[in-house]
């Protein structure tokens, strides 16, 4: 779905149509049915794994913009995508703008993303789609959206303290930030930052089905930061292993590999 917003009053009317079918349903499904409702009260919404829900204080702030500062391939979009799924299991609505448009629908499902209750928006530009957050932080009703910026787009600041503005004055939204290629300057700008350091593959024989990461509070303008939480990250695409394999894998430490010398011209 493309959203080709310039200005705050320039919202694509198919962007708004479908932003208020997707709350109209979930509240009518909700009306008629016993299902979990994420309260707007509540000050966070869930990672997705209790250990970081924990070092973040409840879990990723509404009201804020949290970032992953970690290189591609180091789990950030499983992550951000447990952690739509958790939102959604509680009863919240999620957004993924995707800039590059490499989010992957199978990749997805099968972390436990409902599809049907994913908004996804395909900005035209960096700059649209840091607008188009804004939007939907403003709008109050998407309660966690990731900001996918791609490997190869450099948010400006000024955008970016903008957003985290609008998102505190809303203080209804989780926003979780992947940018790769500017984490110099999101890095500083967002409100969360934590790193993901990778310490062990996961594999049941030969196959590698995840990672294991360390994932550190860098910062928290809100708690305490430095806290920390070992995460088990497993892969979704490609041949997935039956829900045994939290227990069939093992951890496979990285090799520490001697640096390269030069022993001749």
């Amino acid at each position: 779905m493309h959203g080709p917003m310039r200005t705050d009053a320039a919202v694509s009317p198919s962007l708004a149509t479908a932003l208020e079918t997707l709350r109209e349903r979930g509240l009518g499904l909700r009306r008629g049915s016993e299902a979990p409702t994420l309260e707007r009260a509540r000050p966070s919404v869930p990672t997705g794994h209790p250990s970081l829900d924990a070092a973040l204080g409840s879990g990723w702030p509404r009201g804020a913009l949290s970032f992953l500062d970690t290189p591609a391939g180091s789990g950030a979009t499983t992550l951000a995508l447990g952690s739509l799924a958790a939102t959604q299991a509680a009863g919240g609505l999620t957004a993924w703008l995707d800039l590059d448009g490499t989010l992957d629908p199978a990749v997805a499902a099968r972390l436990g993303v409902s599809l049907e209750w994913l908004l996804v928006v395909r900005p035209r530009d960096c700059a649209e789609a840091i607008e188009l957050a804004a939007w939907l932080g403003r709008s109050g009703l998407i309660d966690a959206l990731v900001l996918d910026l791609g490997e190869q787009s450099a948010p400006e600041r000024r955008s970016l303290d903008r957003l985290g503005s609008l998102l505190a004055r809303s203080g209804s939204t989780s926003a979780l930030m992947l940018a790769p290629a500017g984490r110099a300057v999101a890095g500083v700008v967002a409100g969360v930052r934590v790193g993901l350091h990778r310490s062990a593959w996961l594999a049941v024989g030969r196959d590698l089905v995840g990672q294991r990461v360390q994932a550190v509070v860098e910062r928290h303008r809100w708690a305490l930061a430095g806290g920390s939480a070992d995460l088990d990250l497993w892969f979704g695409e490609g041949r997935r292993i039956d829900p045994l394999v939290a227990t069939l894998a093992q951890p496979h430490l990285l090799e520490e590999r001697p640096a390269l010398r030069v022993v001749s011209a």
